[in-house]
């Protein structure tokens, strides 16, 4: 230690025994997201998000012109389906259907749930 006596005209020695000298450390903060969100580049990160991206919107947490956008693109898709499997009266068609039938369901469920929301707010 350093015994040099040049700091004395500086500091009271009184004042430096009195006086506490403490750091406060804040506590580990969690993150509010509870899961961590993968990367959508790797496919079952993709998975992922497009499944959390359906939940929300079948839970009715989406904004109105998502789910109308939704009823534009997969609606529409599914009624040129529907119209072209009964112009050709083929069944082969049904797959491809059933395949948009999905999209069609999770909009329902999104639609449903966002105007029982609207109902609740307004009471």
């Amino acid at each position: 230690m350093n015994r040099n006596e040049d700091n004395q005209p500086f500091f009271d020695e009184d004042s430096l025994k009195q006086d506490k000298i403490f750091v406060e450390v804040p506590p580990e903060q969690n993150s509010p997201y509870h899961d961590k969100i993968p990367s959508g580049y790797d496919p079952m990160g993709e998975v992922y998000l497009r499944g959390r991206a359906f939940r929300g919107m079948s839970g009715g947490r989406t904004p109105w012109w998502v789910l109308i956008t939704g009823w534009i693109i997969f609606g529409g898709l599914a009624l040129v389906i529907i119209s072209t499997a009964i112009a050709f009266q083929s069944f082969a068609l049904i797959f491809p259907l059933a395949f948009v039938s999905i999209f069609i369901l999770i909009l329902i469920r999104g639609t449903a749930a966002k105007l029982s929301l609207n109902k609740h707010r307004r009471r």
